[in-house]
C-alpha cells in the first residue's frame, strides 16, 4: 500500500480509513487496511470527497485574471481579450496552464476539461502538474486564425501515437453553433467518430446567439447540432442557459452533458434577454434525465477556478429560479460536480470514493472556523467551504498538496505573472 488515509470523514459522517496502492483506491473501511503504508496522512478533523471536476474551462486564460472586467462582452473581447491572446507564445500557455493547474490543486479539483489554443503546452503543463484532464483545441470557422483543422488532425496524430500522457485525454471541440459552420461542425462529428474521441461545445449561452440559430437555421441551437451529428458522440455542452424543455428532452437520449457554469453566466449576464428567465433550468434538465456537470468556464470570465464557489452558487440558483428549497440538495450538488462531470467527460472511474476508482481525493480541513461545528458534511461541502478550505489533494494517487503547500509553486506565479504583464502591456 502507497498511501492510507486514517480516521476521515467520508460524507455519510462515518469515520473511515483510505487506502491506496499504485493510483487506485484499494480499500475504505472501518478497519486498518493490511500493510504498512510508504505514507499516511491523518485524516482527523478532515472530511474527504472525490476531487472536484471542472468540466469547462480554458485554463491559460488566467493570465487574464480581471483583465477588463465590468465591460461589455464584445468590447471585452475586441479591446482586450483578443489582442492579447494575438501575443500568446508557447511558453505563455505553458506557464499559464501551469498557474491554473496550482490553483485548481489549491482548491481541490483533480480533473478538468480544457479547451484552448497551442494545446501541446499545456499538454506539457498539466503533466508537469501532475493533474487530471482532456484538452482540445477549439475550432472557429474562416481561417483568420490560422489553419485549425490542420492543428486538430495533428494533435489527433500526436494523441494516437502515444505521445499525450496517461492522465491527459483528447477531444475536438468546435467552439459554438454560431461560430462553426454546419459543414464544419459536421467534419468535427466525423471526425470524431473516425477517431472514437468525445466532442466539447458552447451552446446557448446568451439568447441572441438561440434567435440567430433560429433565424439562420430553423431550429434552436442543440436540434441543430444534432442536425450535425454532434450527438452522437460523448458531448459536453458548456452552460446551456437558454436550454428549453424539448432540447432538454431531446438531449436526455444522448450521451450528452449539460454543463452548468452558474458564477461566470451570472458574471456576463448571460441569462438576460427580452424574455427574461435567468440561468439553466437545472429542475428541468434533471426531470428529464439529463446529465449535468459544474464547471467554472475561464478565469478571464469567472476571475477563479474555485469549484466549492460553483456548488453553491449553482444550488441556491436552482432553489431560486424553481421556488423549491429541496432542489438540487447538497448530496446531490457534490456528485454534479464529481461523478457528473467525471462521467460526461468519459472518466468514469473517477469522481467517486470508492474501491476500485481512480485515487483521486480532497481533504477538507474542519477545523476551518467556516465549517465548525459540523452538523452535516454534504451540507458544509456546498454551503460552507470554499477551495481555501483544502487540506490535501490527491490525484492518481500522488499527493500534489498537503497542508496547503504546493511545490513549485513560486516560479510558476512569477513566470505566469511575467507572462501576463507582457501580453497585457500591464
Amino acid at each position: 500500500m502507497d498511501l492510507l488515509i486514517r480516521d476521515v470523514t467520508l460524507l455519510d459522517g462515518s469515520i473511515r480509513h483510505i487506502g491506496v496502492t499504485g493510483n487506485r483506491i484499494s480499500d475504505i473501511g472501518p478497519d486498518l487496511p493490511t500493510g504498512e503504508a510508504i505514507h499516511t496522512i491523518d485524516g482527523t478533523d478532515m472530511l474527504a470527497l472525490p476531487g472536484m471536476v471542472n468540466a469547462h474551462t480554458h485554463a491559460a486564460m488566467v493570465l487574464f485574471r480581471g483583465y477588463g472586467d465590468d465591460m461589455p462582452l464584445m468590447q471585452w473581447l475586441e479591446e482586450r481579450i483578443w489582442p492579447a491572446e494575438a501575443k500568446l507564445t508557447d511558453d505563455d500557455v505553458y506557464w499559464g496552464t501551469r498557474l491554473a493547474c496550482a490553483e485548481m490543486i489549491r482548491t481541490g479539483t483533480t480533473l478538468f476539461n480544457d479547451m484552448y489554443w497551442k494545446v501541446p503546452n499545456a499538454v506539457r503543463a498539466i503533466d508537469d502538474a501532475g493533474l487530471r484532464a482532456t484538452v482540445s483545441g477549439g475550432l472557429i470557422s474562416g481561417g483568420f486564425l490560422g489553419d485549425l483543422k490542420g492543428e486538430i488532425v495533428q494533435l489527433i496524430e500526436m494523441y494516437e501515437a502515444g505521445e499525450f500522457p496517461d492522465r491527459v485525454r483528447l477531444s475536438i471541440a468546435p467552439h459554438a453553433p454560431y461560430t462553426v459552420t454546419p459543414e464544419d461542425l459536421e467534419w468535427c462529428a466525423q471526425l470524431a467518430t473516425d477517431h472514437d474521441l468525445p466532442i466539447q461545445i458552447h451552446l446557448s449561452e446568451t439568447l441572441r446567439e438561440v434567435e440567430e440559430c433560429v433565424e439562420k437555421h430553423g431550429v434552436r441551437p442543440a436540434f441543430h447540432l444534432k442536425r450535425c451529428g454532434i450527438l452522437d458522440r460523448p458531448t459536453t455542452l458548456a452552460h446551456g442557459t437558454w436550454l428549453d424543455r424539448d432540447e432538454l428532452a431531446m438531449l436526455s437520449a444522448y450521451p450528452a452533458t449539460v454543463v452548468h457554469n452558474p458564477v461566470s453566466n451570472l458574471k456576463l449576464s448571460c441569462g438576460q434577454g427580452r424574455e427574461v428567465r435567468g440561468w439553466f433550468d437545472y429542475a428541468t434538465a434533471k426531470a428529464e434525465g439529463v446529465n449535468v456537470a459544474l464547471a467554472t468556464d475561464g478565469a478571464a470570465s469567472n476571475t477563479n477556478l474555485d469549484m466549492f464557489e460553483e456548488m453553491k452558487f449553482a444550488s441556491l440558483m436552482a432553489k431560486h429560479a424553481s421556488g423549491d428549497p429541496t432542489c438540487m440538495p447538497a448530496a446531490e450538488t457534490v456528485d454534479i460536480a464529481t461523478r457528473g462531470g467525471a462521467d460526461g467527460m468519459g472518466w468514469t472511474d473517477t469522481g467517486r470514493l470508492e474501491a476500485g476508482a481512480l485515487a483521486d481525493i480532497v481533504l477538507l480541513d474542519l477545523t476551518e472556523p467556516t465549517l465548525s461545528p459540523m452538523h452535516d458534511p454534504a451540507s458544509h461541502a456546498v454551503y460552507a467551504a470554499n477551495g481555501g478550505c483544502v487540506h490535501t489533494t490527491i490525484c492518481d494517487g500522488r499527493v500534489l498538496m498537503e497542508g496547503g503547500e504546493i511545490e513549485g509553486y513560486e516560479e510558476i506565479r512569477a513566470r505566469a505573472i511575467e507572462a501576463a504583464r507582457r501580453v497585457t502591456g500591464d
